[in-house]
């Protein structure tokens, strides 16, 4: 049995026996944070295989003058890159971008399809792990990106739960080459020590991960329907057929089209061209200011105070905002010795939506106890019955919303828009009932997805338990 011996903790110094030591010498290799860990899974009584055992090939995407973002097309073949690989699944809907059937074929070492799983090696999300999902064929990855295919006769969703879970990416951090550009190299990967359960413990851990992206397709055609109904009611295919014939940067206005602000920033063509289609269209807009109760922004208890330890108050932050719903994962909380009366706690209902640096991100709150850092302003509705929380979200997240919103921003070192400002945005009126069918889109959307993240950290939970002797074997029984 392999063990060690803790020296001292701060700085970490261990006694590691024979077992534990690698062809690493380095002492990040052999922190501590990482041993108990390497030595907890060592201690599993599973199989266990490394990843270069279980895979039938792994290769990394073309570097340098390979390929160029100068020979990316329109439409062809995926090319996924860091950004596409930052949750459980590839994403191929929004950020990807494609090259050729030619450049695809000639790139042979680096095409990989559904079922594969993809690794960041270096740069922007090193250490993440996606894997490219059913409905995605074919594909090539970029440079900065690892593809290994799994051997048929293990579950990849198995394997890509277990290196989401501590234990995996415990491996994956404990084997970054620790430099100025830190990287994962191949070795690392091929090294990653893997628990072989049963195919029927495989198969119950890997059908979650399954139903969660069946979940997320379901979600995101929810999602598309809610937009298409909102675009179809603000003349979008109006709007895209006259932004043609803008060639100019300067425009002709009435005096009427005139308001307190002069600066050309202001005036943007693109803007004041979707302002004339809704007037022609007799669609009607109320500013936020009239629609609502209040704006106010949050403010930030110093550092000692906000922690990930779960308490009662939840500290909202930008990052938090997802598309109309709350993201949970990374979840701040404000310690509960802070004075409470500081702190202005957000309604359930409310809109909440970025107003610096990263503009125009909105959900609605559908948790108790939430307040925001100074970054973030809640909307409070006068009559949900008049305008509907989710349709308002949307609307914001939506192209025309974030166009509202950066020509009324201000800029010093960052885009920033102040209470005042943000009221002055104006929303469309449409017809309550097609505001109600879109609310039930974007509930929908919201449950579907929480749904699959639940999945995912059962998935996630079962394989710890696993690893830990915990795991519940009447569960697999009862789902055969």
């Amino acid at each position: 049995m392999s063990d060690y011996y803790i020296m001292s903790i701060e700085p970490s110094c261990i006694w590691a026996q024979e077992e534990l030591l690698v062809d690493r010498i380095d002492a990040y290799f052999y922190s501590l944070k990482y041993i108990q860990y390497y030595n907890k899974l060592l201690q599993c009584k599973l199989i266990k295989m490394s990843l270069f055992d279980i895979c039938s090939r792994m290769n990394s995407g073309p570097f340098g003058s390979a390929l160029l973002a100068s020979q990316y097309v329109d439409k062809g073949i995926p090319f996924i890159r860091p950004l596409n690989c930052k949750d459980y699944i590839v994403e191929v809907d929004n950020n990807v971008v494609f090259i050729s059937k030619e450049d695809s074929k000639r790139l042979k070492s680096s095409r990989f399809s559904s079922g594969d799983l993809i690794f960041t090696k270096i740069g922007n999300g090193i250490g993440d792990v996606a894997i490219i999902p059913t409905h995605l064929f074919e594909c090539n990855i970029s440079g900065n990106l690892m593809g290994v295919t799994i051997k048929s006769n293990i579950d990849s969703y198995y394997v890509l739960t277990f290196i989401k879970s501590k234990y995996g990416q415990n491996q994956i951090w404990q084997g970054m080459m620790n430099s100025a550009k830190p990287k994962i190299d191949m070795e690392t990967l091929k090294s990653i020590l893997i628990p072989i359960p049963s195919p029927e413990i495989q198969k119950y851990i890997g059908d979650k991960v399954r139903k969660a992206e069946e979940l997320r397709e379901e979600a995101k055609r929810l999602k598309k329907e809610a937009e298409e109904i909102l675009y179809s009611q603000l003349k979008q295919e109006q709007y895209l057929e006259k932004q043609k014939s803008i060639v100019n940067k300067y425009i002709w206005l009435s005096d009427k089209e005139i308001d307190t602000r002069i600066d050309s920033e202001y005036y943007k063509p693109n803007y004041i061209l979707y302002k004339h289609i809704l007037n022609k269209n007799g669609i009607k807009t109320k500013k936020i200011k009239d629609i609502v109760k209040n704006i106010r922004t949050g403010t930030t208890p110093q550092n000692k105070y906000v922690n990930k330890d779960e308490k009662k108050i939840k500290f909202l932050r930008v990052n938090n905002l997802g598309y109309c719903i709350l993201e949970k994962d990374d979840m701040l909380y404000v310690n509960d010795n802070y004075d409470e009366k500081k702190l202005r706690i957000i309604p359930k209902g409310d809109i909440l939506v970025s107003i610096a640096g990263t503009l125009g991100r909105s959900s609605v709150v559908d948790m108790d106890n939430c307040t925001t850092n100074q970054n973030i302003a809640a909307l409070t509705l006068k009559n949900i019955n008049f305008i509907k929380p989710y349709y308002l979200s949307l609307y914001l997240n939506s192209y025309f919303g974030n166009l509202a919103l950066d020509i009324i921003s201000t800029q010093a070192t960052v885009k920033y828009i102040n209470n005042e400002l943000l009221g002055e945005i104006e929303v469309p009126l449409i017809d309550i009932d097609i505001q109600l069918i879109i609310e039930d889109r974007i509930v929908r959307y919201k449950d579907k997805i929480n749904q699959s993240k639940q999945l995912i950290q059962e998935a996630k939970q079962d394989v710890e338990d696993l690893i830990e002797g915990n795991f519940d074997m009447s569960k697999v029984k009862a789902n055969s």
